[in-house]
């Protein structure tokens, strides 16, 4: 039973390095790159989703939750979220916000924080 056993392991595991290898005579995959592995629009939609409920609770009369950490945001996230909520009041005291205000203007706030962050991360390191 041990010796079919060892049969069995030895046979699945050259079956697992041909179907990795992608088959007999099958050109060796390519590296992944940070485009591939990232999918379009990624950071961005993980910002907007971060923020957006807060801020929907803001404006729809919810409690303050407390500190941006305690939300799961990022300081520039948070910092984003305190402006938002200031434009949302001040927009508020004059009528209802506009259809759509929300998402519209999270997303725009989201954009300019991803934009800052891969402009930070494409810098090289060390002293400038």
């Amino acid at each position: 039973m041990r010796r079919w056993l060892a049969v069995v392991v030895v046979e699945l595991a050259g079956l697992a390095a041909v179907v990795a290898c992608g088959g007999p005579g099958a050109a060796p995959a390519p590296p992944p790159t940070r485009a591939s592995t990232v999918p379009p629009g990624g950071a961005l939609e993980d910002c907007v989703l971060s923020i957006a409920p807060w801020l929907q609770m803001a404006v729809d009369g919810g409690k303050d939750l407390g500190d941006y950490q305690e939300m799961g945001l990022s300081n520039a996230q948070g910092s984003a979220l305190r402006e938002l909520q200031r434009q949302a009041a001040a927009l508020k005291a004059q009528g209802p916000l506009p259809s759509g205000w929300v998402a519209t203007e999270v997303r725009r706030s989201c954009e300019s924080i991803v934009a800052a962050k891969a402009a930070e991360t494409s810098r090289p390191p060390g002293w400038p």
